[in-house]
């Protein structure tokens, strides 16, 4: 009984060690830059007020974690591609609420530029 309790320990420890390192998981230099990158061109772009700013950047960068931490787990590509879709739905819940409804569509905008980018880079 004893040796049962002690294995169930361990498993609780170890389930536990787990979780904190992956939440723990920083993003590197490269990553931050590309965020930070992104970041610009859509400020640049929605010429966003003084007041959205900071809720925008926060945003983008919550999101924007979120999607680095997903290109890098060794999920399968369509739990992959179902959960991008899930966030993507999230943030621009967020953003359209946040956003003029000019502001919006230019973001949208933006996206599907970017996206399209990724696409021939991938394919090149």
């Amino acid at each position: 009984m004893k040796r049962i309790k002690h294995i169930l320990v361990l498993m609780v420890i170890t389930l536990v060690g787990t979780t904190a390192v992956a939440q723990e998981k920083e993003l590197t230099e490269e990553q931050k830059a590309q965020m930070e990158a992104q970041l610009e061109v859509y400020i640049e772009k929605l010429n966003l007020s003084d007041s959205q700013q900071p809720n925008f950047e926060e945003i983008t960068k919550r999101y924007g974690k979120q999607l680095m931490v997903l290109k890098e787990s060794s999920k399968g590509r369509l739990s992959k591609y179902k959960e991008f879709k899930s966030i993507s739905k999230d943030r621009n819940k967020e953003m359209q609420a946040l956003l003029s409804e000019e502001q919006y569509t230019t973001y949208l905008a933006t996206q599907e530029e970017m996206q399209q980018k990724m696409k021939e880079q991938r394919n090149n």
